[in-house]
């Protein structure tokens, strides 16, 4: 053993080895990130203004990606105003407290397993004018997974319409209750 005089410290003998100096600092993924700076910029105003207007020029893919960060961060106000209502959404509170209640653990796991999809395209065979499809695709070695979302133009923004998979969560806690 070696001494060591008062306030030196010894460096480990693999300090250096194995060391890439890129990966010292490895940036967090964000699904934000995958949209251009000006669409960034846009949504974080949104998400401080709640002004509809910032996501009028946002494609289907674009408010996937956001439906995906919010997942990501488990915010349901944000989900709710993104969400398609069709007079179908509860008020606000209850949207939430359902939301945390029994989707909030299903839509973690799915903000995880897509964050490094392969491709994210509208349907073309399922689109109407003011409804798509959005399929995401991930892979992984032999694994492929999909996940197709429905949108709606709402307030002249396209709106997940998710609010049917929050009800069958509901439905599925209630059965397992019973």
């Amino acid at each position: 053993m070696e001494a060591l005089e008062k306030g030196q410290v010894k460096k480990s003998f693999n300090h250096d080895i194995n060391k890439n100096p890129v990966e010292e600092y490895v940036e967090k993924f964000s699904y934000l990130k995958q949209l251009s700076l000006k669409k960034q910029e846009a949504f974080t105003r949104f998400k401080s203004e709640r002004n509809l207007q910032d996501l009028y020029n946002f494609t289907p893919e674009d408010m996937v990606l956001i439906y995906l960060y919010c997942l990501s961060i488990g915010d349901p106000d944000l989900i709710y105003e993104i969400t398609f209502n069709g007079g179908q959404l509860p008020d606000q509170d209850k949207f939430r407290k359902d939301y945390f209640e029994y989707a909030m653990n299903y839509d973690s796991e799915t903000a995880v397993h897509y964050r490094y999809y392969d491709s994210i395209k509208v349907d073309e065979s399922t689109s109407e004018e003011n409804k798509v499809t959005v399929l995401i695709t991930v892979s992984i070695e032999t694994t492929t997974h999909s996940m197709a979302l429905g949108l709606q133009k709402e307030d002249q923004v396209w709106k997940l319409d998710i609010y049917h998979l929050i009800k069958d969560y509901i439905n599925k806690a209630i059965e397992n209750k019973t």
